[in-house]
C-alpha cells in the first residue's frame, strides 16, 4: 500500500512537473554555454580590436561613463579587465530633484572601449523580447528557464514545481529500490518444475544490491514499453545527484524566503542573505561622504585586514558596489576561499559615510549553510569545474527533458491499459 502510494504520488508530480521540466532541461541545456554563445552571437557586445596603449584604470572608466550619462546611477565598478574586450556596465535612473521621481531612461547598460573611455552603446537590457534578434535571443531563453519569460506569475509557477521536483527526487530514488524480501510467490514464478533449480534458488536468493542492479540498466533491445521504462529509471538513478543539485538550487533561486531559507537555516544555521550586512535604511543614501577612489582604498585595506584574521589570500579584485538602501560599500575579491571559475565571492562590507567594516561574506570556512549554498548555485550555473562541467550540465538538461517524456509516455500506456479493460469488462458484464 505504501509503495503504490508512492507510485501514484510520483505520478500526478511528474505530470504536473513535465511541462515545466522540458522548458527547463532545454533551455537549461544551452544556457550552459551562454557567456561562449553571446560572444558568437554578438561579437560587438564584447570585443573589440587589441591596443598598444594600456587601458585606462576602471574608476576612471566609471567616471566617463557617468559623465555621458549623467542621469543615469552608476553604481558598481568592474575590476576585471580582458585586453580587447569591452568594458560593459549597468545601471539605474537618478532621482529627478523637481519631481521627485526617477528619470525615465531608454538604456540601462553602457559600453565603453576600454583603452580611450569612448561610448560603444547604450542599450536597454533584460526588457522586452520581441521581436527576437539574436542580441535578445539568450535573455529570452534565460526569462524561460527560470520564470517562463512571464515575470513574478512565471517565478512563482517555477518555484511550486522546484519544490514538488525536490520532494519528487526522494521519491522517485525510493521507487527504484527492490523489495526487501522476494514473495513466495514471485519465488513460484521463478521455478520451472515443482522442485526449483538451482538457476531459480540462485535468483530467488539473490542480495538486495544485486536485485537493486537491474534498476540501473537499460535492456535496449526490449519492447517499447519496456524500454521507456528502463531510461525513465536508469536515466533518474545515474543523474540522481545533479537532478537534487538542480532541483533544490532552484527552490533557492525562486522560492529563497519562504521555502529556501528557512530550510536551510533550519539544518545548517544559514544566515538570511537578505539582512546582510544590515537591515535596508528607513531611506536609501544615494550621495555617501566616501567618493568611490576613497571607497576603493578602503575596501583594500579592509580586505587585507580581513585576510590576515581569517587567513586568506586575495588574488584578485572583482567588483565595488555601492547599495544605496544599506548605505554600504560592498568590495569583492577572489580569494583562495573562492571555488569558482572566473570572478570572485570573498566580500566584505563597509560604510557609506565612515568607511568602518559592517559585515563579511566567505563563500568557505565560515558557516556550513552558506558554503553548501554558494556551491549549490555555482553547480547550477556551472560556474565550476570549466568545459567538462558545463558538458554534463547540458548533458544533464537533455536527461532531464527525456525523464519527463518517458514519464508521461509510460502514464499514457498505463491509461490506455486500464481503459482497455474497462472496455472489455464492461462488454463481458453485457
Amino acid at each position: 500500500m505504501r509503495r503504490h502510494f508512492l507510485v501514484l504520488i510520483h505520478r500526478y508530480a511528474g505530470l504536473y512537473l513535465a511541462f515545466f521540466l522540458v522548458v527547463a532541461g532545454l533551455t537549461g541545456s544551452i544556457l550552459a554555454f551562454y557567456h561562449p554563445l553571446d560572444r558568437w552571437l554578438n561579437p560587438e557586445h564584447h570585443q573589440l580590436p587589441v591596443q598598444s596603449r594600456a587601458m585606462l584604470d576602471p574608476l576612471v572608466l566609471r567616471d566617463k561613463a557617468q559623465a555621458l550619462v549623467p542621469q543615469a546611477e552608476i553604481n558598481e565598478v568592474a575590476f576585471r579587465r580582458v585586453p580587447g574586450a569591452v568594458y560593459s556596465v549597468m545601471f539605474g535612473p537618478r532621482t529627478n530633484p523637481a519631481t521627485q521621481q526617477p528619470f525615465e531612461l531608454d538604456y540601462n547598460m553602457i559600453r565603453l572601449n576600454p583603452y580611450t573611455g569612448e561610448l560603444l552603446e547604450l542599450s536597454k537590457e533584460g526588457v522586452g523580447y520581441w521581436p527576437l534578434t539574436r542580441k535578445n535571443l539568450l535573455g529570452f531563453i534565460y526569462a524561460l528557464h527560470y520564470q517562463l519569460a512571464l515575470g513574478e506569475t512565471g517565478q512563482w509557477l517555477f518555484g511550486v514545481a522546484a519544490v514538488i521536483w525536490t520532494l519528487d527526487c526522494f521519491v522517485g530514488f525510493y521507487l527504484t529500490l527492490p523489495a526487501w524480501r522476494v514473495r513466495s510467490r514471485d519465488i513460484r514464478q521463478q521455478s520451472v518444475h515443482v522442485y526449483p533449480t538451482a538457476a531459480s534458488c540462485s535468483t530467488s536468493q539473490r542480495g538486495f544490491w544485486q536485485r537493486w542492479a537491474i534498476a540501473w540498466k537499460v535492456k535496449w533491445r526490449a519492447c517499447r514499453y519496456r524500454l521507456n521504462f528502463d531510461l525513465h529509471r536508469a536515466g533518474g538513478l545515474w543523474t540522481w545527484l545533479m537532478l537534487f543539485i538542480f532541483a533544490w538550487s532552484s527552490v533557492g533561486f525562486n522560492m529563497h524566503q519562504s521555502v529556501y531559507l528557512p530550510v536551510m537555516h533550519g539544518l545548517f544555521g544559514m544566515p538570511d542573505f537578505q539582512n546582510i550586512p544590515r537591515p535596508p535604511l528607513p531611506q536609501p543614501n544615494t550621495n555617501p561622504k566616501l567618493d568611490w577612489y576613497t571607497a576603493h582604498a578602503t575596501g583594500q585595506r579592509l580586505m587585507a585586514m580581513q585576510g590576515l584574521q581569517a587567513g586568506f589570500t586575495v588574488l584578485d579584485e572583482d567588483f565595488l558596489v555601492y547599495d544605496p538602501t544599506r548605505g554600504v560599500f560592498v568590495y569583492t575579491v577572489r580569494s583562495d576561499l573562492d571555488f569558482v571559475d572566473e570572478g570572485g565571492i570573498t566580500t566584505i562590507y563597509f560604510d557609506g559615510n565612515t568607511g568602518t567594516l559592517v559585515g563579511e561574506d566567505l563563500p568557505t570556512g565560515r558557516n556550513i549553510g552558506v558554503t553548501i549554498a554558494y556551491w549549490l548555485t555555482s553547480l547550477h550555473m556551472a560556474h565550476v569545474f570549466g568545459l567538462p562541467y558545463r558538458l554534463l550540465v547540458c548533458l544533464t538538461g537533455l536527461v532531464v527533458t527525456l525523464l519527463s517524456v518517458t514519464g508521461v509516455y509510460l502514464w499514457w500506456k498505463k491509461r490506455q491499459t486500464a481503459q482497455q479493460k474497462k472496455g472489455r469488462g464492461a462488454n463481458f458484464a453485457d
